[in-house]
């Protein structure tokens, strides 16, 4: 480790530094950035060189009257002639050098990490000798009196050891081998600056990239930081802590913390109570990350944790301390059914009578947040104040059938995205209700809510609130029976006048519970218990829309798009009532209040369905909608308003069909212009998009063309016909749109694609070539979306083939080409695991394909049959499961040879068959742990033909194969499918 101060830095750097660090001689600050600029990008030398003086002038700043006997006469000449403001303002505040060399430092770190571009495009990094100096004067830096230096040398040491593309290979951990070793030994020093140097580097190297670490590295830093653990210095301990939880999240363990995990956890208890807040923070840390990774070495001790984090969530006056231990309970009830043995759950199961009331202790917002909420509340009767979270376009991709739960069911949003105490006692009450039920959590739980509704302190009733919508999922069926005397109390709050005695976050709450109860609330009205109930609903709902309170708009609007989900199509009666208040809304929200209510029309038309558009129903909402687009979009096309206002056009135009008739050629023509605007605005902006969801509002026009396309069907030839301004260019817009940069851009237009093909396949007539061969290019699972989009359209245009396979020759080899790639591996996500909706997407094109004419893909057959049987089984929509297995079998009769050829051992292509054909036998949600215990279902009767092709195919694969192959193939088969196919299919 260097002992021995680095030399000084000469004249240059120091006038370099003081300008940059001085913005307000704009003209000298531009000098100098320039400067920095051109030294740093001029040459490999001169790069090194500047980045030399930065760490030397850092250094030397620890302790300025040495430096200033160091640097050379010339040197300092040289910086008063420069810049003599700042010499003088040195020469008056001794303290300023600190700060100077702190500047000096984050110059350094940003010239390592960010260096400059050669013209051959690779970036410049440090060769020695600049890089060992570099390295020297770091380290060096370490021992810093002034933690400042301390912390930016330890921040450069450790991001440029542990990058990911390792932008300084010098630096890098793995030529800078013996850093590790230096640092282990400066941490047995006595020196404590440098102790606390040499700890912060190593937290932060475990915290940015502790993968970078071999394992000889890790076991010989583990027991030096449990030495830490016992420090008396709150600083020390707190670092080491977080180092080894850093660690630990990263999913590593290693051997030297194995060997001494005893050890770790007496430490940790010891420490249990220290009486520093941060301490306690990170050793709750400490425990919640090891049970969320290793539940196996807390049994033994689960008991004295429990009660450590039971006292830690109930010491809510200190937060933080609470906040930390309450993600304990959240992470237990979210542990896999492996990880939780029944001891640890009915250790928890015991304690739950003192932890619900902490949780819901926890749920009450602080003293000093009732006093800010209160302030704001007074802001909000008379100024939107609101800030807008950053709107995204919500990805949808035709087809995917994997089940992504993307609902924001935030508790509240009082706190914007902070995550809180509150929150997560909510949570963790919500997780503890669903894994224990009712009768664990409701004994302890309902005389705190029947006491604390019924409190003078609304904050009281509004966690009392909270917590009531916290249990529904998992206590829903027993609340059933108080929520006819809940329901009414929830109803009573949200109806409430607003006044300076009523408080907004107790009627948000309570519409947000409400919404959780929505299922009971339909359950009334079907069953006749209550057959006024929704009716009576609706009306507050909306009344609330008057509301001036612009948290009480957002969450009543929110939380009546939650009920009309659950509604569907009961709502029908009362739609005209509910376009009014919504059409008003429109004209006087602003901010998100607006946002949610072009939500609400989205799920209005997603659920309620085509009584939407009947009648005088859309004549009431739709002039304003199109006029606000009409305003917003010549204001500014990238308006970012304009996301969600173009995804519930897009939702009510697909679902009103022909009703939309009247707007139809308006919106398709504003659909049309903001793409051209939009494009125009991004490519005078430069090159290339610097962000995807640039382009956004690009993406949300193109799926209001597809909503039109589906919504009118066989009728958009007409209406693309009479648009005189943009009908003779569609098919370059769309080709345009399907080779877009934006991966986003190239999924909606691919949509379209498909549509098109589905529903008006004489528009892609003239330009079908093209289109294919644009989506044959796009069958690349890296961007999963598009690639999706991209098969399905084939298989649609495919499907319109069928008996006139010309259109598709031309590229029928490359097509079968990319098939075959994405079913046999290339489908793939990251993680190994399958792209969501790819392999039945690409299953049902190859089937289509086949169709078409099944000597396209039987040449090839051996090379993707398994990967085809896969697809297959995993088809849910009955259409496309129907024309994949005609396909196939067509196919597998043109090369019957191949399943002698597609795997190692014909029975196991045999297996894959007879597996995708079982498919159509299994229940729609299977629960049990296997195939071998499934109650098979009979073939669906509507496809009976398909059913005894395949019973045919199955008799001629067994007669051609052999007894022997069979034999192979039935021993390796449950009982279960043997039964199955000797009584359906007589094999």
């Amino acid at each position: 480790m260097a002992s021995t101060a680095p030399p000084p830095p000469n004249g240059q750097v120091l006038s370099l530094v003081a300008a940059l660090s001085n913005a307000q001689n704009h003209e000298l600050h531009v000098q100098a950035i320039n400067a920095r600029d051109q030294a740093l990008s001029s040459s490999p030398e001169s790069y090194g060189d500047l980045c030399t003086q930065l760490a030397y002038l850092m250094a030397g700043s620890d302790d300025p009257p040495a430096l200033l006997q160091r640097v050379e006469p010339a040197q300092m000449q040289h910086f008063q002639q420069s810049n003599p403001a700042a010499v003088h303002q040195l020469q008056q505040n001794e303290a300023g050098w600190t700060q100077f060399g702190q500047m000096a430092g984050l110059i350094l770190k940003e010239a390592l990490l960010h260096p400059p571009i050669t013209k051959d495009m690779r970036p410049l990094y440090l060769i020695s000798p600049a890089s060992d100096q570099v390295k020297q004067v770091m380290l060096y830096c370490l021992g810093c009196l002034h933690p400042e230096l301390r912390n930016v040398a330890s921040t450069v040491i450790a991001t440029t050891a542990v990058s990911t593309d390792s932008v300084q290979p010098s630096l890098s951990i793995h030529a800078w081998q013996d850093l590790v070793d230096l640092l282990i030994n400066s941490l047995q020093q006595k020196d404590s600056n440098r102790i606390e140097g040499s700890l912060s580097t190593v937290k932060k190297i475990m915290e940015d990239g502790p993968h970078e670490l071999t394992p000889e590295q890790l076991d010989g830093l583990v027991p030096v930081l449990l030495q830490f653990l016992s420090s008396a210095d709150e600083k020390n301990k707190a670092s080491a802590l977080q180092a080894i939880v850093a660690c630990l999240s990263a999913g590593l363990m290693p051997s030297a913390l194995v060997a001494h995990f005893n050890d770790y956890l007496a430490a940790l208890s010891a420490l249990a109570q220290d009486p520093s807040i941060k301490v306690r923070r990170l050793v709750c840390r400490s425990i919640v990350t090891l049970l969320s990774i290793r539940t196996d070495y807390l049994h033994e001790h689960l008991e004295a944790i429990c009660q450590f984090m039971l006292n830690s969530t109930s010491d809510i006056t200190h937060p933080d301390v609470s906040l930390e231990a309450c993600e304990f309970w959240l992470t237990f009830a979210c542990l896999d059914e492996d990880a939780c043995t029944p001891d640890m759950f009915e250790q928890v199961r015991k304690i739950l009578p003192q932890l619900v009331p902490a949780l819901l202790k926890g749920m009450v917002f602080l003293p000093e947040q009732q006093e800010e909420l209160r302030f704001r509340n007074e802001m909000d009767q008379t100024v939107d104040n609101s800030v807008n979270k950053p709107v995204f376009h919500k990805i949808k991709s035709k087809h995917n059938t994997s089940e992504e739960d993307d609902e924001e069911d935030d508790f509240d949003d009082d706190e914007g995205n902070s995550w809180t105490l509150r929150k997560c006692s909510a949570a963790s009450l919500d997780s503890l209700a669903t894994l224990y039920g009712p009768d664990s959590i409701l004994p302890s739980l309902l005389p705190l809510l029947q006491e604390g509704l019924s409190n003078a302190d609304p904050w009281i009733q509004e966690a009392s609130i909270l917590a009531l919508g916290a249990i529904s999922e998992g206590c829903g069926e027993i609340m059933g029976a108080h929520m006819a005397q809940l329901h009414p109390y929830l109803m009573n709050h949200l109806a409430a006048a607003e006044g300076p005695n009523t408080l907004p976050q107790v009627k948000s709450i309570a519409a947000w519970t409400i919404g959780r109860y929505a299922p009971w609330a339909i359950e009334q009205l079907q069953n006749g218990s209550h057959g006024h109930l929704l009716a009576e609903m609706t009306e507050t709902f909306l009344a609330r829309l008057g509301d001036q309170s612009k948290r009480s708009q957002v969450s009543c609007c929110s939380a009546f798009g939650v009920v009309i989900e659950a509604a569907g199509d009961l709502m029908v009666p009362y739609l005209e009532h509910i376009f009014l208040g919504l059409n008003n809304a429109l004209q006087k929200f602003q901010g998100r209040s607006l946002l949610i209510v072009f939500d609400v029309l989205g799920i209005i038309a997603e659920c309620v369905g085509p009584a939407i558009g009947e009648g005088k129903l859309s004549g009431i909402y739709l002039p304003t909608l199109l006029y606000m687009w009409d305003v917003l979009a010549q204001q500014d096309p990238t308006d970012r308003t304009l996301v969600p206002l173009l995804e519930c056009m897009a939702s009510i135009a697909m679902v009103c069909g022909t009703n939309y008739q009247p707007y139809a050629l308006e919106t398709f023509e504003k659909a049309m212009a903001m793409i051209e605007a939009v494009t125009l605005h991004l490519t005078a902006s430069g090159d290339t998009i610097d962000n995807d969801e640039d382009a956004d509002p690009i993406v949300c026009a193109a799926d209001v063309i597809d909503g039109l396309v589906e919504g009118f069907g066989g009728n958009f030839p007409a209406l693309l016909n009479s648009s005189e301004r943009y009908g003779q260019v569609f098919d370059n817009m769309l080709l345009g749109l399907l080779r877009h940069e934006i991966p986003g851009v190239r999924m909606s237009a691919f949509a379209i694609v498909g549509d098109l093909a589905k529903n008006a396949p004489s528009v892609l007539e003239q330009s079908l070539l093209e289109l294919l061969k644009e989506s044959i290019l796009n069958l690349d699972p890296t961007h999963a979306s598009v690639c999706n989009n991209a098969v399905w359209a084939i298989g649609e245009i495919c499907l319109r083939c069928v008996g006139n396979p010309a259109p598709l020759e031309p590229i029928v080899q490359d097509l079968v080409q990319s098939l075959i790639g994405l079913l046999m591996g290339n489908g793939l996500s990251m993680g190994g695991s399958g792209i969501p909706g790819l392999p039945e997407n690409t299953a049902t094109a190859a089937g289509r394909l086949a169709l078409v004419n099944p000597n396209f893909v039987a040449t090839d057959l051996p090379r993707f049959l398994l990967g085809w049987c896969d697809g297959m089984a995993r088809i849910i929509d009955p259409s496309e499961r129907r024309d994949a297995f005609q396909g196939f079998i067509q196919a597998l009769y043109a090369n019957p040879n191949s399943i002698q050829s597609a795997a190692s051992k014909p029975a196991d292509a045999i297996s894959s068959i007879l597996f995708a054909i079982v498919s159509w036998h299994m229940p729609e949600s299977p629960d049990v742990a296997g195939i071998a215990s499934v109650q098979f279902q009979p073939f669906p009767p509507a496809e009976a033909s398909l059913g005894e092709a395949l019973k045919k195919l199955l008799q001629d694969i067994k007669v051609s194969t052999g007894e022997e192959n069979w034999r192979t193939v039935e021993n390796q088969i449950p009982v279960n499918v043997r039964k199955l196919l000797r009584e359906v299919y007589l094999v």
